[in-house]
């Protein structure tokens, strides 16, 4: 292993025992700069996952390349952190088409500044559009591009879309890289299973917003920080600026706790907050109705709302 390799932290996990329970803690990955890799991907949910757990534990910029609109993105990962484009025959900001001189252009001028990860996904309409021949062209003029420079490339695929002689040549040109879904590595035998994150969009509420639901509050003993990302996204799909908890992910087990259920609690208050304003609404003007969800949404004022209420 050289200098040139980044440690990052998969989903990838060791399993140790405890008193007859189960834990899981992340065990660093490498994915080796100036290298192209490729990950047979049927779910793009667990694909998701690890790139918003790469955004909260590297330095590295982060590009995906997908055919997801935006407005999907956004219920699953963190577009603040990562440069995502939506591969699509549409025109429109941080759109680009299916077209391979367009993506090998954007994809050299990201590798040849600074470092990071690219992620090409939809290989599978590519192939349809261009053909095996000039796909397979195509990546291998991607691994020359990316060698000896500061940048990984990981090209996701369905492989069930491609003949088993094109997968064959394909994989030498990109060898597979390990991601496992946090689907089935996330697993606690301690107490009651913190709830998974939810694969649907949450309900809405009349004025459009995100419904707000009362979690479980996560049990100290098996807390790691899989878990806390996916409680994250959990409250990032109700709307919720949860930003402060953020830094918990960089912390030790015991701080990385501490301010979990720190945030936890205005949760949980806004959570009680918004039903109560719910139940009173007709005793509010519009404009406080309106300002009242959104600082819930924020975590801030809830003091000053929680005043309001109780004067009503």
């Amino acid at each position: 292993m050289t200098t040139t390799d980044i440690m990052i932290h998969s989903l990838s996990t060791v399993t140790r025992t405890n008193g007859g329970g189960k834990l899981t803690v992340d065990e660093p990955v490498t994915l080796e700069k100036g290298h192209l890799f490729s990950k047979e991907v049927t779910d793009e949910n667990s694909l998701l996952g690890w790139l918003d757990l790469q955004s909260q534990s590297t330095n590295d910029h982060i590009v995906y390349i997908s055919r997801t609109p935006h407005r999907r993105l956004l219920n699953e990962i963190d577009v603040t952190k990562i440069e995502t484009y939506w591969m699509t025959h549409r025109a429109g900001k941080a759109h680009i088409s299916p077209d391979l001189e367009q993506i090998h252009a954007m994809i050299q001028s990201r590798i040849h500044n600074h470092h990071g990860i690219i992620v090409l996904e939809g290989l599978e309409w590519l192939v349809s559009l261009h053909g095996e021949t000039t796909l397979l062209n195509f990546i291998r003029t991607l691994r020359d591009d990316v060698h000896r420079t500061q940048w990984s490339i990981l090209l996701p695929l369905d492989e069930l879309a491609f003949s088993s002689i094109w997968l064959a040549r394909f994989k030498r040109e990109a060898p597979a890289f390990v991601i496992q879904n946090e689907q089935e590595i996330v697993q606690i035998e301690l107490g009651d299973e913190p709830p998974t994150a939810p694969t649907v969009p949450p309900q809405v509420n009349e004025e459009g917003l995100p419904e707000l639901v009362m979690l479980n509050k996560l049990p100290n003993i098996g807390f790691t920080r899989v878990i806390l990302r996916k409680r994250i996204l959990q409250w990032r799909r109700m709307g919720l600026d949860v930003s402060e908890v953020e830094p918990a992910l960089h912390m030790n087990d015991d701080e990385a706790y501490n301010l979990y259920s720190k945030v936890e609690e205005k949760v949980r208050t806004a959570v009680e907050l918004e039903r109560a304003i719910e139940a009173n609404k007709d005793l509010l003007s519009a404009s406080e109705l309106t300002t009242s969800k959104f600082r819930i949404r924020q975590l801030t004022g809830l003091d000053e709302i929680r005043s309001t209420l109780e004067s009503i």
